[in-house]
């Protein structure tokens, strides 16, 4: 007689990737001189969505808009940062989860300071046919021409999922 386990690790997955990408968001609005507050309070409708879209497979990237409300609109964005999905990142994975907050650290630090006043929004770039979920709506992400996208390398891992990290920052600086 022979006995077989099957454990499906993406559920788990999903729940640590989720979670170190709004954690991580968190530190670099922290690190970068932002108000975490506004974070803080919609804690459960990020964790709502990312964690529904990851499941489903349509989150493509989650995104972390800095911008300079004082400046027109079109030419406000000052920062972003962009956590990229990875959903064949470790096919043969083991169910390894991990979270590398060096690698934030060091984006926040090579992407410099923002000025006192600006303000920030969490936007994910989601798949056509995502599921809805509240709290969330329909936006566009900020132009970045005149930035230069700099890949960091992956800050989340778990199991087959990974989600890479890059900033922006302004071209020639």
């Amino acid at each position: 007689m022979s006995t077989a386990v099957h454990v499906n690790t993406y559920a788990y997955a999903v729940t640590h990737v989720s979670t170190g990408l709004i954690r991580s968001l968190r530190q670099i609005v922290k690190e970068s001189g932002l108000n975490p507050a506004r974070m803080i309070s919609q804690w459960s409708v990020l964790e709502n969505g990312v964690e529904a879209w990851l499941t489903s497979r349509h989150l493509r990237s989650l995104v972390l808009e800095i911008y300079d409300p004082s400046r027109p609109t079109g030419d406000d964005l000052v920062g972003r940062f962009d956590f990229t999905i990875d959903y064949g990142y470790y096919p043969e994975a083991d169910g390894e989860l991990w979270l590398d907050p060096d690698t934030v650290y060091y984006s926040v630090r090579k992407a410099g300071a923002y000025p006192s006043l600006c303000d920030y929004r969490i936007v994910a770039d989601t798949k056509s046919g995502r599921p809805d979920v509240a709290g969330w709506s329909t936006t566009s992400l900020r132009s970045t021409a005149g930035f230069t996208r700099h890949e960091v390398g992956t800050a989340v891992g778990g199991g087959s999922l990974g989600a890479g990290l890059a900033y922006y920052s302004r071209t020639g600086s």
